[in-house]
């Protein structure tokens, strides 16, 4: 004869929580798992007028061929870009407002566009690149102050286009490192214009 006892309601349930305790167990690891990938919390104040935490996460993260940082690494890559955007006791005139005085300058509407999407995707690949720690960035001080003031006088003498097309192929060059960041001085975009900091 069998014995039903094993199949009581008792047992039924013991078995069912062994079961619910192993799926919950699973479901935590599997979570600590994913919390690992981004370690990071999205800054709630981050300013809106700024590109998303996101794109210079990434470029911090790729430029170190990380997976994932603490939030004191992304916190402090993170302050050096608002930095840049924003400006700095010693250069308070940061990229937002270099930027917008320099798309102020163009003359018609249609360029405008063009310059403004052409600064922002600029301002991203420059931020990014300086606001790397000091032994490994490729873009200094100095290049934000040369940039800063030939932006002056690129508006001035109405020559933004040339100017920013410049610009971009040495940001490109920087950052593939075939060119060094000595190299850019105002005079390479100005040779006739005596340099002046922004």
């Amino acid at each position: 004869m069998f014995s039903t006892s094993r199949f009581t309601p008792t047992h039924r349930c013991q078995a069912s929580n062994q079961k619910f305790g192993s799926k919950l167990w699973f479901l935590a690891l599997f979570s600590l798992i994913l919390s690992g990938c981004n370690t990071y919390r999205i800054d709630q104040t981050w300013p809106s007028e700024l590109p998303p935490q996101k794109v210079f996460i990434k470029g911090f993260l790729d430029k170190r061929n990380l997976e994932s940082a603490t939030d004191a690494q992304l916190g402090y890559h993170l302050g050096w870009i608002k930095k840049f955007y924003q400006g700095t006791a010693l250069y308070p005139n940061g990229w937002l407002s270099a930027s917008d005085q320099f798309i102020e300058s163009v003359k018609t509407r249609e360029e405008r566009r063009v310059v403004e999407t052409r600064m922002y995707k600029l301002g991203i690949l420059i931020a990014n690149e300086w606001a790397q720690d000091n032994d490994i960035r490729l873009i200094n001080n100095a290049n934000i102050a040369t940039w800063g003031s030939a932006l002056r006088t690129a508006a001035e003498n109405e020559d933004q286009m040339q100017f920013l097309e410049k610009v971009e192929l040495d940001v490109k060059l920087l950052l593939t490192e075939q060119i060094k960041a000595r190299q850019i001085k105002y005079e390479r975009y100005f040779p006739e214009e005596s340099f002046d900091d922004f």
